[in-house]
């Protein structure tokens, strides 16, 4: 009987042995088959989940805001016959300002941080030979642009008069680079609006960049007057005249007395219900069209 034992016994232990790893391989396969496939892990990030200090409980952290809407492709230019515009033209509470220009880095700062702060509408037209000062501002302005807060507005590379004996082939080229650079800096047309310099036209000038898909000819009905350099008291005094309903009010980004009186603007925009809107808006033009 013992010698019977013994003969059995290396066939129970390597039994026994074969048993055991056929229960362990089946507890492997079972836990695989109980969760889902594995998945890399995702980069760490402050949005999200995140486990708390008690065990692995995920916390959900604010979602992140939706990405401002993309800058619809640059549409061909659209020739026709121009109108020219200087208000609103029915009744409302919607103004428009529109600055021009930019030949002070100073006042052209101050006027980028006063629209991406306030959150105020502001049309820009901007020239091209002041390329070197707004170019800096591109990344703040690109979405604003893109949002629809900030439009801009064509008003020549040079800001030479147009009826100073140019030709209509220099026309063509002030404009058209004046374009070009706006394109490539803020992604967007200035098409149908131009602000002819110093509000200089006539019906020549306007068929020629009517040519070109500029069928909004700009001028105002308001305006800072600072094109020149003024007092703050005198600055304050035309905007308390003209800051009315309707109002295409005109400011240039060139001299810094208005960078003290941003503050009394939105007073006076807030305390009369205005409603400051871009030119696109007001008119019913887009950017997507031209």
């Amino acid at each position: 009987m013992v010698s019977g034992m013994s003969r059995h016994q290396p066939m129970d232990r390597r039994l026994l042995l074969s048993m055991l790893s056929i229960g362990a391989a089946q507890a492997l396969i079972g836990c695989a088959n109980n969760h889902p496939a594995a998945s890399p892990s995702p980069a760490p990030s402050t949005v999200g989940s995140t486990p708390t200090a008690l065990g692995n409980t995920p916390v959900q952290l604010a979602a992140p805001r939706p990405a401002p809407p993309a800058l619809p492709p640059v549409p061909p230019p659209h020739p026709g016959p121009p109108t020219v515009v200087s208000r609103a033209s029915s009744r409302t509470r919607q103004i428009a300002l529109t600055i021009d220009d930019g030949y002070d880095a100073q006042t052209v700062a101050g006027y980028v941080e006063f629209a991406q702060r306030s959150k105020i509408a502001i049309t820009f037209s901007p020239n091209g030979a002041y390329s070197a000062i707004w170019n800096r501002h591109a990344d703040v302005l690109r979405p604003l642009v893109e949002t629809g807060q900030v439009q801009i507005g064509n008003h020549t590379w040079t800001h030479k008069d147009l009826l100073d004996h140019r030709t209509d082939a220099e026309i063509h080229a002030d404009v058209e680079r004046n374009e070009q650079w706006i394109q490539s800096t803020f992604g967007i047309t200035s098409r149908p609006w131009f602000r002819p310099p110093y509000g200089s036209h006539n019906h020549h000038v306007d068929a020629l960049v009517g040519e070109l898909g500029y069928t909004k000819i700009l001028l105002w009905n308001g305006s800072f007057g600072d094109s020149t350099l003024l007092t703050p008291e005198q600055l304050l005094a035309l905007a308390t005249r003209y800051l009315q309903p309707g109002t295409v009010m005109l400011g240039h980004a060139n001299h810094n007395t208005i960078l003290g009186l941003f503050a009394q603007v939105e007073q006076l925009i807030a305390q009369r219900q205005l409603e400051p809107v871009t030119l696109d808006t007001m008119f019913g033009t887009s950017r997507a069209v031209g």
